[in-house]
């Protein structure tokens, strides 16, 4: 199953990384680092309707190459221009061709909040990510257990980072909604990779309702988009979508509007 590749990669990612620098070592970097509060989740409640978070992704597992003249801050650019609330940032490497790098280097010139989109399997990677200059990291039920979840929501709170809590069914959003404040429900199932974006409207109901609800994946149309607002979703994580067109900006806005 995919969700098993890609986390096994993320942990012998992590350990590769450890014996090049130690966690006691990244915790060292952030004892000197200024840890302000996250903008994630306050950018997407200060939005009048479906906030957008614009993915930035080269590729994926299921479809390959998704973006040839792909330039991560090029996309951030026509993002940040389009004024689409947070940006998602994929770092995974070997399927996705991303790159913490890629955080860094939005950050060193944007002021705006960055999710870093990955398979989080260990405490280091969230170090990593507030390092980078990420205000959110991804948290995905599917492949943490419950002391897993808590552990890694506490040390993201503890770094002041907020956590995009990923569910997929009704059980994993009661999981989630132990310490999440941001549930979101992925129309992707992540062990086949199959899509059906009628699964968050069926799920919306059982997210707690002080949270901030985001739908994720399949959303490719102003009608889709439109669906999410129906269902009562507060925002969108977009990326295919956006990556496959030529001018970015447009597509965000005809994403909002419908022209």
């Amino acid at each position: 199953m995919i969700l098993d590749k890609l986390t096994a990669l993320s942990r012998a990612r992590v350990k590769s990384a450890k014996e090049k620098k130690s966690a006691k070592d990244l915790l060292k970097e952030l004892e000197n680092t200024g840890l302000k509060p996250p903008e994630f989740k306050s950018a997407l409640c200060g939005h009048d309707g479906v906030s957008i978070i614009a993915e930035i992704k080269k590729a994926s597992p299921s479809k390959g190459l998704i973006r040839a003249d792909f330039n991560h801050m090029a996309i951030a650019e026509e993002y940040v221009k389009s004024g689409v609330q947070c940006l998602s940032v994929l770092t995974e490497p070997e399927y996705f061709k991303g790159s913490l790098q890629f955080i860094r280097d939005i950050k060193a010139k944007y002021d705006i909040p960055v999710l870093r989109k990955d398979f989080i399997v260990d405490e280091y990677q969230i170090y990593e990510a507030k390092l980078a200059g990420a205000d959110a990291v991804l948290l995905i039920m599917a492949a943490l257990t419950d002391e897993e979840y808590a552990r890694f929501f506490k040390t993201a709170s503890d770094l002041r980072l907020d956590a995009l809590v990923e569910t997929h069914s009704r059980g994993e959003i009661e999981r989630a909604a132990k310490f999440g404040s941001i549930i979101g429900v992925n129309n992707r199932n992540l062990q086949t990779f199959e899509e059906d974006i009628t699964l968050c409207g069926r799920l919306a109901e059982y997210i707690p309702e002080n949270s901030v609800k985001v739908a994720e994946s399949a959303i490719r149309t102003h009608e889709d988009y439109e669906y999410l607002r129906d269902a009562g979703y507060d925002a969108a994580l977009i990326g295919e979508a956006f990556m496959r067109e030529r001018d970015i900006a447009a597509a965000v806005n005809a994403m909002r509007s419908g022209e």
